[in-house]
């Protein structure tokens, strides 16, 4: 029990330093001056203070959004695609929405504000830690051709790995995860070895793309009827699919290329009978 009481205690505080509720409670805080000033009637000084209050309110907008960004990245192992740094943007906003704050609506001087601000934005990138960085062995892939297939295939995955989350039947979710995870060792070997990059590139481009469309419809739709049959042909759907992106792995593996003679009319077919040719 005192195990279980810690790891729940635990989660909670990775929850909130996950997220930037410190500085939604500071826009708060600075919403005060802005009532005062327009209380007072001093009509410039409440538009400075609510344009301090919206910066605070997009910083931590942004911060929230960054954060998520980092832990859907490194929780899925993205390792291709950069993302738009908006952790280390936020940061510096929250310094300069600190420093005009403290210039324009306190007795700070110039130097002083500078400092303030700098210091804030030092400490925001400190607490909250700054964006996902995608690995330099990405650099180990020099064409860019190659570079945007591996790319295309991890965002399939990522979404297939999202859809699993959407579906309520946990057998069904455990296919996804299994062609999910079929299709990431794929990925991860074509990673090691560009050179077969080129072998699997119809295979990564036309059936993880037509499966990662399949999956996300019937994950988009599957809550809103209710009907045993097309689940059921789903469920056998998934399986063949599991089964064939298992063996094209297995295939890439021993024989050093992909068979895609093998099993591809078995694929072909299931996926035109969920209406993707």
């Amino acid at each position: 029990m005192p195990v279980k009481y810690r790891e729940q205690a635990q989660k909670a505080v990775n929850q909130y330093h996950n997220t930037a509720w410190l500085l939604y409670a500071f826009t708060l805080i600075l919403f005060v001056p802005v009532l005062t000033h327009l209380i007072a009637g001093n009509f410039f000084s409440m538009l400075i203070a609510s344009a301090v209050c919206i910066g605070m309110l997009l910083s931590a907008f942004w911060m929230s959004l960054g954060l998520k960004n980092k832990r859907e990245a490194l929780k899925n192992n993205i390792r291709f695609k950069q993302q738009i740094p908006l952790m280390f943007i936020s940061s510096c906003l929250l310094g300069v929405v600190i420093f005009t704050a403290a210039l324009m609506l306190t007795s700070y001087g110039l130097f002083a504000s500078i400092g303030l601000g700098f210091a804030v934005t030092v400490g925001g990138m400190m607490w909250y830690g700054l964006d996902y960085v995608v690995p330099r062995t990405f650099e180990s892939i020099e064409d860019e051709d190659q570079k945007a297939i591996l790319q295309s295939a991890e965002q399939m995955i990522y979404h297939i790995k999202q859809s699993s989350q959407k579906l309520k039947q946990p057998e069904l979710a455990g296919f996804l995860k299994n062609i999910a995870q079929a299709s990431e060792n794929i990925v991860n070997h074509l990673f090691e070895h560009p050179n077969k990059i080129s072998k699997a590139q119809r295979f990564l481009h036309h059936y993880l793309g037509a499966t990662e469309s399949v999956i996300k419809r019937y994950s988009e739709t599957h809550d809103k009827v209710d009907n045993h049959e097309l689940e059921q042909n789903f469920k056998q759907v998934l399986q063949n699919i599991a089964k064939v992106f298992k063996e094209q792995h297995d295939k890439l593996l021993e024989k050093d290329v992909f068979d895609l003679d093998v099993d591809i009319e078995v694929l072909n077919t299931l996926l035109e009978k969920q209406g993707i040719k």
